[in-house]
């Protein structure tokens, strides 16, 4: 009954105030609706120019955080400027989920239409922000490059994974191809990947010479400092041959009883650990299931000593149950290893990237990983073999020749940059 009543009540008020309702729903709903657009009309007429006009101003909408992360990293020192647009899930990291950001969403941007391609022009192209932006750069996917190419700004091209991420379809792929070369053709852009496979894939399929611009990761602030016994064994992705390594790891573990070896892996030490966590141990144990991953690299530049299978082993575990999972896309989304790409290479008498039922194109490939073109990795032959390097390796004198090349790295990457920012400052409208 007094459920009723009030029920009643609320019937009546409506009714008495059906005007005010009605402009309240109203209301309610056109914020709801426009509530992207007065989020960004504030955000534009809070935002402070000043910074950015007479700096060097990047813009990047990326899908992972790490990269652009690295790069802000190494720019920022120098006085540039960034609006980090993040489309990354996992933005929250970084604190980049919360620049506004019109037309493009994490839902469209991978694979936006040719719709979504003239809206983002016609809206940014006077708008406030854009007007100080002098370069875009993309990593994850290079294809998001397209996008800004009617901006007649500098496009710099960083590939951190086989680049033809949402591009798969053999048309997709080839119209990719033919606006790297376009881009590639104008002296104020740059196509560059951070490792040497996919500076190599890229050209395999475009004939365009690649710069490499390895990421340097020194946002770890962390350094080799072993105080823990244990050896760490980085996660394997490759479900089937995790638990096929841990059973004949245990087994050799088993020959060695009295040197009381401990090999650990870091999620069942670290639910979630910090950089310094991992320095705080003698060596990380690998077994690859990308090219290149941004955790070697962070781990390589706290001078942490890394331990990978040889070029033949992998390509032998490879080969037969197909370990480097993340090596190409069938793989990494079908669960497929294929024989062949969906689109030829210009380059003669070079094994297909994607032919992964051969052994000779899996070997070839795999020797452009970052693990085989770094020094100061140890390599182990087989299972056995990794046990005595874990018992035999002097890891304090590997980990202080992998400062010494740090060192070099980071004035090689720093030059780079420098060059890079002087040829944006060039071709900027913004500094003639």
């Amino acid at each position: 009954m007094t459920c009723c009543r009030k029920l009643q009540r609320y019937v009546f008020f409506i009714r008495q105030h059906s005007t005010f309702v009605s402009i309240l729903l109203t209301i309610t709903a056109s914020v709801v609706i426009f509530r992207k657009e007065l989020t960004y009309q504030l955000y534009i007429k809070t935002l402070n120019l000043e910074p950015y006009e007479n700096a060097i101003t990047i813009w990047s909408s990326d899908y992972h955080i790490s990269p652009i992360h690295d790069l802000k990293n190494i720019l920022s020192p120098l006085g540039v400027r960034f609006f980090d647009k993040s489309l990354s899930y996992s933005c929250g990291q970084t604190r980049t989920c919360f620049s506004p950001l019109r037309i493009l969403t994490r839902h469209n941007g991978m694979d936006y239409s040719n719709e979504i391609y003239s809206k983002f022009y016609e809206f940014y192209k006077n708008q406030i922000e854009m007007n100080v932006v002098d370069a875009f750069v993309c990593f994850h996917p290079v294809s998001m490059c397209e996008l800004y190419m009617p901006f007649n700004r500098s496009i710099i091209i960083i590939s951190s994974t086989r680049y033809e991420l949402s591009r798969f379809e053999p048309q997709q792929w080839n119209k990719l191809n033919e606006n790297l070369k376009k881009i590639s053709q104008n002296p104020k852009n740059i196509i560059a990947a951070n490792n040497l496979y996919d500076a190599e894939y890229i050209r395999y399929f475009t004939g365009i010479n690649v710069t490499l611009l390895p990421s340097f990761c020194n946002y770890t602030n962390s350094d080799y400092n072993p105080t823990r016994e244990e050896f760490l064994l980085a996660p394997i992705h490759l479900l089937y041959f995790d638990a096929l390594f841990k059973k004949l790891l245990k087994k050799s573990l088993n020959q060695y009883q009295k040197h009381k070896i401990k090999i650990v892996s870091i999620r069942s030490i670290y639910r979630n650990y910090k950089y310094s966590d991992l320095t705080n141990h003698p060596a990380i144990i690998h077994i690859p299931y990308q090219v290149s991953i941004m955790s070697f690299f962070e781990q390589y530049r706290m001078n942490i000593p890394l331990l990978a299978p040889s070029l033949d082993l992998l390509t032998t575990w490879h080969y037969e149950y197909g370990v480097v999972n993340e090596k190409t896309w069938d793989q990494t989304l079908h669960g497929i290893r294929s024989n062949s790409s969906r689109i030829k290479g210009v380059l003669t008498n070079v094994p297909d990237p994607n032919n992964d039922l051969d052994r000779i194109s899996i070997r070839y490939w795999l020797n452009f990983s970052d693990f085989y073109q770094w020094p100061h990795i140890i390599y182990y032959e087989s299972i056995d073999d990794l046990i005595e390097k874990l018992m035999s390796t002097d890891f304090r004198m590997i980990s202080e020749k992998m400062k010494i090349y740090n060192k070099q790295v980071e004035k090689t990457v720093l030059k780079k940059w420098q060059h890079i920012l002087n040829n944006i400052k060039q071709y900027s409208r913004k500094f003639r």
